[in-house]
């Protein structure tokens, strides 16, 4: 009886210490006061929550629970509940049984995986809700959804083996060649740690055998309410918000005993010089690292802290910006470069320099990687460097304060979310600002250097090379060959990083005659818009919004983009796009542009379009000047440049090696020109037809288009209307005049043909046991914008189809899902594809049942209700997505002129969608879904 009562009086007291939160939420810290709008709240359970007011995006609200528990709170014989237990809160609570969640979310208007979804790493769980309001009704219920989270599920048994196969088809398609790689390099990392054999995905032999009593025993140990964090931002009353939340979650208690909640992530520690090597033919590239690692305290964070963090990412940068110049101007052997320092998985702390190279440049790539470090350490970053990277992290604060009035509810949640589980004070960015802008301006270049040294004081480095490069059946192992690399490197001393000549930027002189404008129109459409057609062919579209103070974006689109791509070159866009991204002008390499407008906050890029060329990017309402000063230079003057052509080639060369390997890449490389009767404009075509192309062949695809073809240009977001009119006066008037625009759209030369009734087995090159089946249809092209549309519901309402029977029903896939791809440049043409990643083996019974789910498709129809559950997410979201610049300037803008359809659409998108109905769904399923309409796709690992 002693005994007994002994053991009462000990649960009792280990549940009476749950009042207080076992993770304090930091509100401050030393020298650091964390955004006052942030209300925090502590319940005398010790439920902690944090609540921020925001109305960007309107009436969202966004929701996450943050379960201070994951893959390392396991013992080992529960290698991948956490993840398991995720997975089962979706299949049945106290408030919904199985299977009433997912059509709860979406009779609300939320889409299952988009607003509503979870996710498990090393230390922490998430569950994520987006809820389309934030009224009362909406609230109390995404808070019972929580509650029932938090203490409601109920694991039933069959839930559980149903959920079985669903899991291990996750762990199944997340299997990869670069995440075998990522496992051993970890393990070499940090040796004997815990981290490194508790990945969340978990074990095959415990997730086939896992059961609820193994689940609950998890749940009921670590989700208590004082390990656990409610996060809501948006467009909600705060003090509503409170009082709910202290009424929803106060009543819970501990199921069980405190435990200990921080895990001993320790490794052996590393001293002197070790080397690995890994292996993995399927990468498509071999990764070089020189790092050192070492295990620092989880500790809260100061504001010596955050300025150290600060100092080490600029030190980093001058190091970053060297290594990237070297990749652009190809006298690296690798294809590119990364350089950080910091604190990750909260124990750690690690400084590393990584190259990506082809696998025969592996020694050359180590050597320039050790050099640059060593040339780093010896001599630092000089006065230049300095001010460079000075200029642009002040840059990068102001841009934070002018758009700190428009951030989005989602963004403010993840950054909360990620301050709390960092140990780090969330700040406003006026609070920034304020406390980082003097320490920025006063570091000395000393500052700088002794900071980088730092991060590489310790007495060890660890020298990787993982991937394609294969340096087995030698007479030296791996690893001493790796060493003797470093070893030859080391003994070389570096010189003195020598910097590049200082230019001008060489291109502010405006012509002497400027083309006028020929005509303005100020609310086009009833649009808000304003245009403005000059007598040189070009025509700017203009639209204010507020929708993200403190920038705008900006295209401009010219040409036929791929659609005129010659046809005995396809895959020429494939280098034609990078080369002109990193050859600069033609007056200025891209290092030369970018160290004259460092401090600068406006960005310029190129891309190839299906039907269209364009230089986009974004800028802030400082930059009008800047940005069409940019736009001009880039039009008349782009830089064709013979190593950016180069580079461009090793890295399409790096990802086709590493698409080949992949059911996915196969799909992309092979499938595509499949599905288009074999035409080689589609798909992708090898390195070595690639390798062939000339740049002389660029230059003259491109140019015409450059010089003389119709251009629009589009700017969208937060700028002075009458400084932007007068400055678009200015230089736009100033270019050469252009080919008049038409109002026709453009399509490709020739007919695709759709292979209705084939089959196409692709193999891929890979030991991987996974695979991909697609049932693919042949639609419509794009322009008949509302067939469009109902061909989008069409798709969804097949994705939950699939979702029900493949994934719910029969455990074959983790993810399938259909969607309609319209052409914009080919006429008639369009797929629609219902796409399983897949077991090889379960092929014929998939195939089987996406026949049966098509039968009965037919046969029974689509009902209202069906619509009417896929449409409210897409109209919720419909809403919020005219709330945003992108949707403005690259569906409604940009190439208005040629297609003036576009502004119609933008009157009629949420009509449209919400107009359609189950009988223009199953007439698209009538026309073009028929019995033999059909090709099918299997992508599966070669025997």
């Amino acid at each position: 009886m002693r005994t007994l009562w002994v053991g009462l009086l000990i649960i009792a007291a280990a549940l009476a210490s749950a009042c207080v939160p076992r993770h304090s939420v930091l509100l401050s810290g030393e020298g650091l006061q964390g955004d006052p709008q942030v209300v925090h709240g502590v319940l005398d359970n010790g439920f902690q929550y944090l609540l921020m007011e925001n109305q960007t995006p309107k009436d969202r609200v966004i929701v996450h629970l943050n379960v201070f528990a994951g893959s390392v709170h396991e013992t080992d014989e529960e290698q991948g509940v956490a993840h398991y237990l995720e997975h089962l809160l979706f299949n049945g609570s106290e408030h919904f049984k199985p299977g009433e969640l997912i059509s709860y979310f979406q009779s609300i208007g939320m889409d299952f995986g988009g607003d509503a979804n979870a996710r498990t790493s090393f230390f922490n769980t998430v569950y994520d809700l987006n809820l389309p309001k934030g009224n009362r009704e909406y609230l109390d219920k995404g808070l019972l959804v929580i509650q029932d989270y938090a203490k409601g599920a109920l694991l039933l048994e069959e839930e559980v083996d149903r959920e079985r196969g669903i899991i291990l088809a996750e762990k199944r398609e997340r299997d990869s060649a670069s995440f075998r790689a990522f496992k051993k390099s970890l393990a070499f990392e940090l040796p004997d740690s815990l981290v490194a054999k508790r990945f969340p995905i978990g074990t095959t032999q415990v997730i086939s055998s896992a059961d609820r009593a193994l689940l609950k025993g998890f749940y009921d140990r670590w989700y208590r309410p004082d390990n656990m964090l409610l996060v809501m931002v948006g467009d909600f009353d705060v003090d509503e918000v409170k009082s709910m939340v202290e009424e929803r979650f106060s009543a819970l208690t501990p199921r069980g005993p405190n435990h200990k909640s921080t895990p001993d992530i320790s490794w052996t520690p590393h001293k002197g010089m070790k080397y690995f090597y890994d292996y993995e033919s399927e990468t498509g590239n071999t990764t070089v690292t020189i790092e050192q690692i070492h295990q620092v305290p989880f500790e809260a964070d100061t504001l010596d802290g955050l300025k150290a963090r600060v100092l080490s990412d600029m030190a980093d940068t001058v190091l970053q910006i060297r290594l990237n110049a070297m990749v652009r101007s190809q006298t690296a052997g690798f294809t590119s470069a990364s350089v950080y320092a910091g604190r990750f998985l909260q124990q750690v702390y690690a400084a590393a320099v990584v190259a990506d190279c082809a696998p025969d440049k592996w020694e050359q790539s180590l050597g320039q990687l050790e050099q640059a470090l060593e040339q780093m350490l010896a001599f630092g970053a000089d006065p230049r460097e300095l001010d460079r990277v000075k200029a642009e992290f002040l840059t990068s604060l102001e841009t934070g304060v002018n758009q700190a009035d428009t951030r989005k509810s989602a963004d403010l949640a993840r950054g909360l979310l990620g301050s709390v589980n960092n140990k780090q004070v969330f700040m406003s960015p006026a609070q920034r600002m304020a406390l980082l802008k003097p320490f920025i301006d006063g570091i000395t270049l000393e500052e700088l250097n002794q900071a980088f040294r730092q991060n590489w004081a310790q007495n060890h480095r660890l020298v990787m090379v993982t991937g394609n490069a294969n340096l087995t059946g030698r007479e030296l192992s791996p690893e001493k060959i790796i060493q003797q690399v470093y070893t030859a490197s080391a003994a070389n001393t570096p010189e003195p990083y020598a910097q590049m000549d200082r230019k001008a930027f060489p291109y502010l002189d405006l012509a002497v005659k400027k083309a006028g404008v020929v005509k303005m129109e100020t609310d086009v459409a009833g649009l808000g818009i304003t245009t403005l057609d000059f007598a040189n062919n070009i025509r700017v579209n203009l639209k204010q919004t507020q929708f993200k103070k403190g920038r705008f974006i900006f295209k401009a689109a010219f040409g036929d983009g791929r659609a005129s791509q010659p046809l005995s070159l396809p895959g020429l866009y494939l280098l034609a796009q990078p080369t002109l991204s990193n050859s600069g002008l033609g007056e200025m390499n891209p290092d030369e542009l970018a160290e004259t407008l460092a401090g600068r906050d406006a960005d310029i890029g190129f891309a190839v379009g299906e039907n269209h060329f364009a230089l986009s990017g974004a800028a802030s309402p400082d930059e009008i000047e800047l940005t069409f000063q940019l736009i001009q230079a880039y039009t008349q003057d782009p830089g064709f440049r013979e190593e950016a052509l180069e580079l461009a080639k090793k890295i399409y060369r790096q990802q086709y090696e590493a698409m080949v390997r992949t059911p996915d890449g196969m799909m992309t490389i092979q499938g595509a020109r499949d599905l288009a009767g074999g035409d080689p404009r589609f798909g992708l075509p090898t390195p070595e037809a690639l390798d062939q192309v000339n740049l002389d062949q660029i230059r003259n695809w491109l140019t015409p288009a450059f010089a003389r073809a119709p251009m629009e240009i589009s700017v969208v977001g937060d700028f002075d209307m009458d400084e932007m009119i007068e400055t678009a006066k200015a230089y736009v008037g100033s270019m050469p005049v252009r080919d008049p625009g038409t109002k026709e759209i453009v399509f490709r030369p020739g007919k695709v043909t759709f292979p209705k009734g084939a089959t196409f087995d692709i193999g891929v090159d890979s030991r991987i046991d996974k695979g991909m089946l697609q049932v693919v249809f042949g639609t419509d092209d794009f322009w008949d914008i509302q067939q469009t549309r109902r061909f989008s519901i069409l798709s969804q309402v097949l994705s939950e189809r699939l979702r029900k029977v493949i994934r719910e029903k029969l455990g074959a896939t983790y993810s399938p899902y259909g969607y309609n791809d319209p052409s914009l440049a080919d006429q008639d043409y369009g797929t629609l594809h219902l796409v399983v990643n897949i077991k090889p083996g379960t092929e014929k019974l998939v195939r089987e049942s996406i026949e049966e789910i098509l039968t009965e498709l037919r046969d029974k129809g689509i009902s209202e209700d069906e619509v009417e559950l896929t449409l409210k997410p897409v109209v919720s979201h419909l809403a919020e997505l005219r709330e945003r610049n992108s949707y403005w300037l690259n569906s409604v803008l940009n190439l208005c002129r040629r297609n003036p359809q576009r502004l119609e659409w933008a009157h009629s998108i949420l009509e449209g969608y919400a107009s359609i109905n189950a009988k223009e769904l199953m007439s698209l399923v009538d026309t073009y879904l028929k019995p033999g309409y059909n090709a099918v796709i299997q992508v599966l690992p070669k025997k």
